[in-house]
């Protein structure tokens, strides 16, 4: 019955003896004996503070072992944390990829219709007089090219017909007189009296029939010089005018202007002749195609007003849609979508990649190896979805683009928990690293000195000297 355990006491000394004569065969300094089937070591970090590395196994002044690096193992960077994969599929990570791409964006804006500024016309009379008869007698009326509007009694037209007049028969009596200098002078006071009626908008078919009548019209029918609509009516019947007063104003709005606003940012990539979708907001079916007809060189109001100018950081820009129906009306509000090309090949990360705290700009960089370093980068232009990079992520790196919150946060922790252990190691640590620390029984060598605060009558361990006094 002896036998088993007099056997088992034989087994635990020999392993005993075989331990002990392993740690008195190895020397301060050096590491542990590993197989070659363990990976190579590069270099070993310190604990507290990974930015102190050794190339050899050895303890720091406070005794803790440093940490071997092994060859394949991410290289440490301040803020990068390791996390499992259990923890990755809870917090939900994921990561996408860095490629080169063909960036473009759909700038979104809102248009206002307004008239084409040369299709807009102000009729008012050249002469003073009395409105004897009105034809439009309301707004919003539509009218034709040569529809009259109203009838003018002016006694200084009667006058100007009748000087034609005289001036017409004066023409024909001298026809036959042999003094070529009495025709000629006859010839221009006739051209004289017919310029007269041309600069009071008398038309060339008025004055033919007042040549052909020979009598004179008491009133002046005013025209409307094109299509469109009676915006604006400003006479009644029976009113005196006074030479050049505005009467009415008629807008021909068969082609309109649409003005959109862009903004200060989105200025670069807009270009003259580029193509937008515009829509009404009444009917998101009915589209129309325009394209950038000017851009105006001034923010603010589209007719520049120094005051209303820097209250206003939008750039104007116009299209220019024909509306044969009638059916944009003026001041009318258009969603304007207008495509633009942000840049042909360059590297981009998506949108929720990018942690932006308005100071600096991070992303973090998935290893692919559990371990997550964030990087500080430089973001271009935003595209639909994505993020153009300047620098700081490489094409074929792998960024993560959710819970990258989560791990920024836990990076920020990691790097602050480090300042503070290295600052308790610089400051307030038991011991000021002269050289470097043997390995063993972590025993300080002679060139680790203690820094304790030592007070009178005690000695650096805080105790009574047990020689004091010898």
């Amino acid at each position: 019955m002896k036998k088993p355990y007099l056997a088992a006491i034989a087994f635990l000394a020999l392993g005993a003896a075989a331990g002990g004569l392993l740690a008195w065969n190895l020397k301060p300094g050096e590491a542990p004996v590993r197989t070659e089937a363990e990976r190579k070591v590069l270099y070993y970090r310190n604990p507290m503070n990974p930015e102190i590395t050794s190339p050899v196994f050895m303890k720091d002044s406070m005794g803790m072992d440093y940490i071997p690096v092994y060859e394949g193992d991410a290289p440490e960077v301040p803020g990068a944390v390791r996390i499992s994969p259990e923890r990755l599929q809870m917090i939900g990570t994921r990561s996408e990829e860095a490629s080169l791409r063909r960036l473009e964006r759909t700038i979104r804006t809102v248009g206002r219709v307004e008239p084409v500024e040369n299709m807009v016309f102000v009729i008012n009379a050249k002469v003073p007089g009395w409105v004897e008869r009105l034809y439009v007698d309301r707004t919003d009326q539509m009218v034709e090219k040569g529809q009259p509007l109203l009838e003018l009694f002016s006694p200084d037209l009667i006058s100007a017909q009748e000087e034609y007049l005289l001036a017409l028969k004066g023409a024909e009596d001298v026809k036959a007189s042999p003094y070529p200098e009495v025709r000629r002078g006859a010839e221009a006071l006739l051209e004289a009296a017919r310029q007269r009626l041309r600069y009071w908008d008398i038309s060339e078919d008025q004055i033919e029939l007042l040549r052909k009548s020979g009598q004179v019209r008491r009133t002046m029918t005013i025209s409307a010089p094109s299509m469109g609509s009676v915006t604006e009516k400003m006479v009644v019947e029976g009113q005196r005018i006074e030479a050049g007063e505005p009467l009415f104003k008629i807008i021909d709005h068969s082609v309109v202007w649409v003005y959109g606003e862009i903004y200060e940012h989105e200025m670069p990539y807009v270009e003259k002749g580029q193509k937008a979708t515009l829509a009404p907001a009444y009917s998101p079916g009915e589209t129309y195609t325009g394209k950038i007809e000017h851009i105006y060189s001034h923010l603010g109001s589209i007719r520049y007003v120094p005051e209303a100018g820097t209250e206003v950081r939008t750039m104007k820009v116009r299209f220019e849609l024909p509306n044969p129906g009638h059916r944009l009306k003026l001041g009318m509000y258009l969603n304007v979508e207008l495509p633009v090309r942000i840049a042909d090949s360059a590297v981009a990360v998506p949108d929720s990649a990018l942690i932006d705290s308005g100071e600096r700009q991070v992303i973090i960089i998935d290893r692919r190896d559990g371990t997550f370093e964030p990087r500080e980068v430089k973001a271009g232009a935003k595209a639909d979805g994505w993020f153009q990079v300047l620098h700081g992520v490489e094409e074929g790196e792998w960024v993560v683009t959710s819970a990258n919150f989560l791990i920024d946060s836990e990076s920020k922790l990691k790097s602050a928990i480090a300042g503070m252990a290295a600052h308790r190691h610089g400051d307030g640590g038991a011991f000021r690293k002269e050289g470097p620390a043997p390995a063993g029984n972590g025993a300080p060598s002679e060139h680790d000195h203690p820094v304790h605060a030592v007070s009178p009558g005690r000695s650096g361990h805080g105790g009574a000297d047990p020689h004091e006094g010898r």
